[in-house]
């Protein structure tokens, strides 16, 4: 996987050097890039892009699909809520929180990294550190929740 710095976007290609997939676009809405600088990709197959000038780590799926972004030390989706994750392995939660204090936002994101914990390393040249995530993720047990809904993944199927 390499971010694509000039045309905003992250390019996988194949060890013989075939390109296979494209994500993102320039933009700086869900989903789309500006400047992406850096890279990573957890065990599930979550992509994360260190998207520098929108000042936020930009999550997708393995499929390229936008998830997420995390602006500093709140996580937000398009909506603020939140959200219900599945991969083919588990069901996953995820709690979205927003938090409006400028100085614990990103400023010129660079890199991106996962920890061998699962932890999201995140260098935020801007501001001069370097912020350390855990997912807020767990298994479901039986009876745990009532569901009353759900949506799948329509590439998934």
């Amino acid at each position: 996987m390499v971010a694509d710095w000039r045309n905003d976007r992250l390019q996988r290609f194949n060890y013989d050097g075939e390109l296979l997939q494209v994500i993102g676009k320039s933009g700086n809405g869900p989903g789309e890039l500006n400047r992406p600088s850096g890279v990573a990709i957890d065990s599930h197959g979550d992509i994360y892009v260190a998207d520098r000038n929108n000042h936020r780590v930009v999550m997708f799926n393995p499929r390229g699909m936008y998830i997420e972004s995390f602006r500093g030390d709140a996580t937000l989706n398009e909506r603020g809520i939140r959200k219900l994750m599945t991969n083919l392995d588990m069901v996953r939660i995820r709690e979205n929180v927003v938090n409006l204090d400028d100085e614990k936002r990103f400023k010129n994101p660079t890199s991106v990294t996962i920890g061998p914990d699962g932890s999201i390393l995140m260098v935020d040249s801007g501001r001069y550190r370097i912020q350390v995530y855990k997912k807020l993720c767990r298994e479901l047990s039986p009876g745990e929740i009532d569901p009353h809904d759900i949506h799948m993944d329509p590439e998934l199927t």
